[in-house]
């Protein structure tokens, strides 16, 4: 999928003057608004699309998303569905609480590597309850390309998807918003941030969603009141909250206590308040495990042919080590860690990732003991595609990237990436973010 040729010819030309590159860059940063929650140094370099692949798989990715709605349904009706997962009764309840109507993916970020020996994009997990780059994405995306402009690098006319801005997500939560709450005419939206550790990115969506003409403003989700039909925050009513915090996070503030759970279940229950995403989303989609249950026999009855192909397209193997009977034994899955990765059903800045071929053998052990009494995710590694990035030193060093998959109301509107020397590539992990751009026709 990669566009080689233009990938290349950039890096070839930055690296002509790396020097210069950098300084342009540090320019643009330095000039711009935010765009990044944790520091990195952001790197000239581009990844180009090949149009007609980035397009194919826009298209799939879209219809995999649809997939997980269905996943989310089945998960309401059947109870052999919800014994896969194994929920604790606080989040059962939660998703209960809501309508099942409203169980779907309204936001995702779906994260995948191109395979190294296919050259495949396979889907490794599902970002599926507050993903991060909705604002900040767009923004790397502009400031690279004004960094090309600036030098004089000529990647070609746009493609498909340019993704490029920022203001594109606020907008979405605020159609949402009015959809919603029709006869408000200020929509009022509660983004919802732990309160002393409130993201970069959720206060510039709050910034733009007001400059939108909503009313918007930051929120602890352990200062809900509910009243009647009357949901908020510490004295300020909302209509609808963008929960900005990630599930493991969510499982300390609010499932430790069963008051605010209660609490929870009335608000998700008030037809004047819309929570995006659904718990469903939250619970079920964002679990790691539910990669594994469609691909799981005795559950693959309930996708058709289209959706099975789409699978098998898509994801790596992928099993639960506490729910799958067609595992191998765990003495092979510890002699076999360089294949697999072992995954936590919740996972922050890739913490609960362990890389079967970097990780010690008593840790390997002790994950593969402990996934089988808690769920965790059997993953097949993929080796991913790398690519050469220019870093702040001047250097050019070859790193892993991902690609992934932003899709917003069963829509693709654009890729970002990530690029790490590490086995986990991830900003927290000492990871980057990249530029991405479709490619279009040569000038």
């Amino acid at each position: 999928m990669i566009d080689w040729i233009r990938t290349g010819t950039a890096m070839a030309e930055l690296a002509r003057d790396p020097q210069q590159a950098l300084a342009v860059t540090a320019e643009e940063v330095a000039a711009g608004p935010p765009l990044r929650n944790r520091h990195f140094a952001l790197s000239p370099t581009a990844l180009f699309l090949e149009g007609p692949r980035a397009r194919a798989h826009a298209s799939r990715v879209e219809s995999y998303v649809a997939l997980l709605d269905k996943v989310l349904a089945l998960y309401r009706s059947d109870a052999r569905v919800r014994a896969f997962f194994g929920l604790p009764t606080a989040a059962e309840r939660l998703i209960h609480a809501g309508e099942e109507s409203l169980d779907r993916v309204t936001v995702a970020r779906i994260d995948g590597y191109l395979d190294l020996v296919s050259d495949r994009l396979r889907v490794l997990e599902n970002n599926a309850d507050a993903p991060a780059g909705a604002v900040f994405t767009p923004r790397i995306n502009t400031a690279v390309d004004v960094v090309h402009r600036r030098l004089g690098l000529d990647g070609g006319a746009d493609g498909a998807y340019p993704f490029r801005d920022d203001r594109a997500f606020a907008s979405l939560l605020l159609e949402e918003a009015r959809r919603h709450a029709s006869s408000v005419a200020a929509p009022r939206i509660a983004v919802l941030q732990p309160r002393d550790a409130v993201g970069a990115e959720s206060a510039e969506l709050v910034a733009q969603l007001c400059s939108l003409g909503a009313t918007a403003f930051l929120a602890d989700p352990r200062d809900l009141e509910v009243s009647g039909r009357q949901v908020g925050f510490a004295g300020r009513q909302a209509d609808l909250c963008w929960n900005k915090v990630n599930t493991v996070l969510w499982q300390r503030l609010v499932e430790s206590s069963p008051a605010l759970v209660d609490l929870w279940c009335r608000a998700l229950a008030s037809e004047g308040f819309l929570h995006l995403n659904s718990m469903a989303s939250r619970y079920v989609a964002e679990n790691k495990v539910a990669l594994a249950l469609v691909q799981t026999p005795g559950f693959t009855q309930h996708f058709d042919t289209a959706e099975r192909a789409l699978v098998a397209e898509l994801l790596p193997w992928s099993r639960s080590l506490r729910a799958c009977t067609d595992l191998p034994d765990e003495a092979e899955i510890r002699a076999r860690a360089p294949e697999f990765v072992i995954k936590e059903p919740y996972d922050i800045r890739g913490d609960g990732v362990l890389v079967g071929r970097s990780a010690r053998a008593d840790d390997w052990a002790a994950a593969v003991a402990r996934g089988g009494r808690e769920g965790f995710l059997l993953q097949e590694y993929v080796p991913p595609v790398g690519v050469p990035v220019l870093c702040e030193d001047g250097r050019t060093v070859p790193m892993a990237v991902s690609l992934d998959s932003f899709v917003w109301a069963g829509r693709f509107v654009g890729f970002g990436s990530k690029a790490s020397t590490s086995d986990r590539v991830n900003v927290f992990q000492g990871g980057r973010k990249l530029s991405v751009r479709v490619s279009g026709d040569l000038p």
